[in-house]
This record gives structure tokens, sequence and C-alpha cells, in this order.
């Protein structure tokens, strides 16, 4: 065993107290973080001062906080005793540079726990030295999805969500200029795996503001995740009776595929509709969705694909706020009539490098579970279209669309690619932007004195190093 200092403290060997011998050396790590994509596969890499090789020193990369070991390389072997057992099968030492003053261990499928400090440890004989760096480990997560969870106070409140992102991603609110809205809720949790999940809710108070966008930021790999939501106009159709109104909304209601929706009618002026035969039918009377009478549910005439699925919101029966078809006690009947347009958002858009050519650089962007078909644009940094080389839309047996667009950038400033995925009824968007080392790496016959490396994870986006 080694005599270690605790974390925070440089190693000093017990031949050369507070100093270095003839026979000594130091040890530098990496000035700045290593960032490591959630999932991939990481190097952290120590150099050794002067260049001597490591091939038949004593190596070990520890956990800062708690001195346990990473990784261990002794007598020209990699040891598994003493190992952390949740590194075990993940490490291995990348054996091209032992010889040039360099050690470095590649850590595979990178996990959250892993964030953080390490320390590497170089010992010859009796003498050793350490260093510390960083790993910074980032994933993106889904797409955030916006909803609307109902009328609060003098405006509407509106919710967004996203999972699986890590660290804690930076959320923000903007209108339609681009303003950012200060005033809204913000909720974070973690789950088992340490990936946090965001939820922030805003109310939209001015019905003029028209799209608003949810954005969702990993602050670490500077890459970003929005939606954009249309407000429709707040019209009212009003329906003129002796004694009530019903009023339902003018344009029809958009319901996320496999998730709730409200479909809401209220009665002017406000009364309680306890007493009232309240029924929800599709397209002809006889089609009951859903049945409310003499203060309770009537499931009889309910379509058999709507029972256990239909129920009424009876937080506001008493302010008269139900849904679709109102009968009175009595004769006095009224009705509005109201349209549930269902879309799917899908899983997001992915973009990626299918690989470079003779004339630029590949791109493709998909996603899938989309309805109804989407609206696909590629644009550059500064918003201006790009058209697609190519487009391919297909539908799966449940009528859900797919897509794969393709684009071929031939120009070398365009440094950054938006492709964005629009849903052509209300504007909901998605939009994915990936970042090209185009300054630095050339295409075709132009000049490559710079070469540029290039990496793709399947579902995160492209990586690129220029050295």
């Amino acid at each position: 065993m080694w005599d270690l200092p605790g974390p925070g403290h440089e190693p000093v060997s017990p031949a050369s107290p507070g100093g270095l011998s003839t026979t000594g050396f130091f040890v530098a790590g990496p000035s700045d973080p290593i960032v490591a994509v959630l999932g991939g596969d990481t190097v952290l890499p120590c150099h050794v001062f002067p260049p001597i090789s490591a091939e038949d020193m004593e190596l070990r990369w520890l956990r800062s906080k708690s001195s346990e070991a990473v990784f261990i390389y002794q007598n020209r072997v990699e040891q598994d005793e003493g190992q952390m057992a949740r590194y075990a099968g993940r490490t291995s030492l990348v054996s091209d540079f032992l010889a040039q003053e360099e050690a470095a261990v590649r850590i595979q499928r990178v996990q959250v726990s892993e964030n953080g400090l390490y320390t590497c440890f170089f010992r010859k004989g009796g003498f050793y030295k350490g260093a510390s760096l960083e790993l910074k480990v980032a994933g993106v997560g889904s797409a955030p999805q916006v909803r609307i969870t109902g009328p609060e106070e003098d405006g509407v409140r509106v919710v967004c969500t996203a999972s699986g992102w890590f660290p804690k991603p930076q959320v923000q609110w903007r209108d339609l200029s681009g303003e950012k809205f200060l005033a809204f809720s913000e909720a974070h949790s973690q789950d088992a795996e340490g990936l946090f999940s965001v939820e922030v809710a805003l109310v939209v108070r001015d019905s003029s503001a028209g799209n608003v966008t949810c954005s969702v930021l990993n602050t670490v790999l500077g890459q970003e995740k929005r939606m954009v939501w249309s407000f429709l106009k707040k019209l009212q159709i009003e329906l003129p009776y002796d004694s009530f109104l019903v009023i339902g909304p003018s344009e029809p209601i958009v319901a996320v595929l496999g998730a709730d929706t409200v479909l809401p009618c209220r009665v002017s002026p406000a009364m309680s509709v306890e007493n009232m035969e309240i029924r929800l039918f599709h397209s002809q009377f006889s089609d009951a969705v859903y049945v409310y009478q003499n203060g309770m549910e009537q499931a009889g005439e309910q379509l058999v694909d709507f029972k256990g699925r239909a129920e009424l919101v009876k937080d506001y029966i008493t302010e008269g706020r139900v849904a679709v078809r109102m009968t009175a006690s009595g004769s006095q009947t009224m009705e509005s009539v109201l349209e549930l347009k269902v879309i799917s958002l899908g899983s997001g858009t992915h973009i990626f490098m299918v690989g470079p050519e003779d004339e630029g650089i590949r791109l493709k962007c998909t996603g899938k579970g989309w309805f109804p078909q989407p609206e696909i644009q590629w644009e550059d940094a500064k918003g201006e279209k790009i058209p697609s080389l190519a487009e391919d839309k297909t539908q799966d047996n449940d009528g859900l669309f797919q897509f794969e667009a393709s684009l071929l950038v031939r120009d070398r400033s365009k440094t950054e690619v938006s492709c964005s995925m629009k849903n052509p009824f209300f504007g909901q968007e998605q939009v994915e932007t990936i970042f090209i080392p185009g300054q630095c790496c050339s295409f075709g016959g132009q000049d490559r004195s710079k070469e540029g490396i290039f990496m793709t994870w399947d579902g995160l986006d492209l990586l690129g190093v220029c050295f």
C-alpha cells in the first residue's frame, strides 16, 4: 500500500521531501476539465516531466474524495485486485503513449456517478508523484413537452417537462420576440441513476402572446432542445337561449397521442350544473362518450371504446364548467360542438453525421412517432433556410409518421446547422442543433493541413475535434 496524502494535497516522494530528487519527476494532468458524454467513452490522461517512459512504473487512478482505485497498472500488467467493483470490465490502459511520457486510462460507458475529481499517481521505486484532473459527465435528455393544465387566475397555466438530463439543465420560457419570461415556477428531481427531470410552469395572462417557447439547455455541452407552443386565439362560440348559454372553444383542441386531454364547455351565466344531464357524444347523439345524469355517471349508453377512459372533472361542476352536451331538468336543451384533433410529438429530432464527402459533410436528421405528417426544415445559424438533399417519410401500423432528411453542407463557414420539425396544424416545433468544426476541417481537394476527427454516438450530436 502507498502512504497516499488526503484529497486536495499533492503527493511528495519520501525520497525527496518537499522537492524533486535527481531521479524524480513531476506529474501533470489536463488544466481544463475533461467532458464526457453520458454513455460514451472517455480518456483520463496524465503526463510525466521530464519526458521518461512510464512502462515500468506503477500507475494508479483514484477517485479523489474516497481514494478508491479506478485503475491499477503494476509490473506491466493491469491489476484487478483493489479496483472499485463498478469500474470492473470498463477500464483499460491506453498503452500507445506509455513510452512517450504519457499514460491514460479509458473508461467505457460513462455513468453519472463518474462525474467529479480524479487523481493519477505515478510511482518508480520509492518515488511517486500525482496530479488531479476533473471529469465532467454530461447527457442530453428528452425534448421538452408542453401542455396546458388549465385556466389559472386571469390566464392559462402552461407546463413544460423534460427528463434524462445531466447535469441539472437550464430551462427558460420565451415569447414570440425572444424575450424571456421571468416569473415562472421550476422543480427538479433526480432518478436512481442521477438523471434530472424538470418541470416548469408558466401562467400566460396576455392572450396576444402568440407562440411561447420552452428551451432546455445542457450548460456543459452547450446543446439545447426546445419546443414552440402556439396559443389559439381566445375566441368563443356563444349560443343564445332564454335561460342560459352553452359556450365551447371555437378552435380545435389539441391532444397529444397517448396522453390525457380535457374537452371543456361552460354555461353562462355561471351556475351549478349538478342537476343537469351532461352528455359528451361522438358525431351523433347515440355515440355516447360520457353520460352524467341524476348526479352520477351512466355507463349503460357509453361506447365500449371509452369505458374506463372517460370521467367528469367534478371540480368545476358547481361553476357550470364541464363538457360538450348539457340538458337542463325539464325541456330546455342547449348544446355546443367542439372538435378534437389528435397530435403526436414523437421522439424528437436527432441529427448525426453520415460522413464527410468530396463536396462537404453529409448530415442526417431523423424522427419517429409523429402525427400528423410534420414539416421538416434545415436552417443555418443566421436562420436562413437550407433545402434538404432528400426526404423520406413513412407511416407505421398505428398511423404514426417517421421521417429521414439528409443535407450536404458544402459551405465551410456554416459551423452550426439546425433541423426543425413542425406540426402543420398548430405550429408546435422541435429543434435540434449540431455544431460543425467547419473552419478547421476541409473538404474535397481543399487544404487538409489541419485534420478533423469526428465521432458519433447513437442518438447524440456530432462532436468535432480539430488539431
